[in-house]
């Protein structure tokens, strides 16, 4: 994807003269844009429809965490279309991780959490927390017809959709996809939490589930328990006394819900007759024969 520079230039006030593309994603796609006095900027161009409600819970929300002292980027000009500021950083691979900087991520996560608590909108996410796993529901036959293990899939999602955990949720705002590739850092320190598009009302062991599983386990990789208690220990350090079955829950909830949306979104473009493959299905598989506390100890 290419930029016009002089439409952009008009569009936000601003003198671009130069541009870099730094992320390609199913979401979003991600510039550093540089005015003729060398100021940077980040112009993300949304992939999928975003509602103005949304548009504005994201300003608002970005708003009110930098009043909480929770380093994020502040949003200049929301919409589909955004300008934000930039801020000096380098995003992680996951295999670049060290303790410490996982350490702090659980620690700053911590933070985000107790900071959203206070934040009443308006207006709020209207992300659903369930939303993929309902998204799976809705093409189960799909899914089970094209899958050879499709029908198994569809069955945990049904469990996952039924469980009590599910229905005490409604906590605070979760951040809802805090992995590695969306904080940036300086040293091992963290200078900005990134993207909040796919934040919700929800529990805060979602965020801690789904987080402990993408900062611990590359794709593609193995499971490092050093980073997972890393993680884990930062966290805890002001949020003790973690409910270990609900924690399992939510782990497995949030590899489910991200497989969902890989199948959802790729359901077509797939071949049949094959088992599922995705990486997040292989760490729920991983994380479902384990014992969440011993891996924290």
């Amino acid at each position: 994807m290419s930029l016009n520079l002089e439409l952009l230039s008009k569009k936000f006030s601003k003198n671009f003269m130069s541009y870099k593309k730094i992320y390609d994603g199913f979401d979003n796609d991600i510039f550093v844009l540089i005015t003729d006095d060398n100021t940077k900027y980040i112009y993300r161009k949304s992939l999928r429809n975003k509602s103005n409600e949304d548009i504005l819970f994201e300003q608002n929300f970005s708003d009110y965490l930098l009043q909480k002292n929770i380093p994020v980027r502040r949003v200049l000009y929301p919409g589909a279309e955004s300008l934000l500021e930039f801020c000096d950083g380098t995003s992680c691979s996951v295999e670049q991780i060290s303790e410490k900087m996982a350490f702090n991520a659980g620690m700053m996560l911590a933070r985000f959490h107790d900071a959203s608590k206070g934040f009443a909108g308006p207006p709020l996410p209207t992300r659903k927390l369930e939303l993929e796993l309902l998204r799976a529901i809705n093409l189960k036959d799909k899914l089970q017809n094209k899958y050879t293990n499709g029908t198994d899939f569809i069955s945990i999602v049904e469990r996952l959709l039924q469980s009590e955990f599910l229905k005490t949720s409604g906590i605070c705002i979760i951040h809802n996809d805090f992995r590695v590739q969306n904080v940036l850092f300086q040293d091992e320190d963290i200078s900005a939490i990134l993207d909040f598009d796919w934040s919700c009302v929800g529990n805060p062991l979602k965020d801690l589930g789904h987080a402990l599983v993408e900062w611990s386990f590359p794709d593609g990789g193995n499971f490092n328990q050093k980073i997972f208690k890393s993680f884990f220990q930062g966290y805890i350090a002001s949020k003790p006394n973690i409910d270990f079955n609900a924690l399992k829950y939510w782990i497995e909830f949030g590899c489910i819900s991200d497989t969902a949306t890989y199948l959802c979104d790729t359901i077509n473009d797939m071949p049949s007759g094959e088992k599922i493959l995705s990486w997040m299905y292989g760490k729920y598989l991983f994380f479902n024969g384990q014992d969440i506390a011993k891996l924290t100890e």
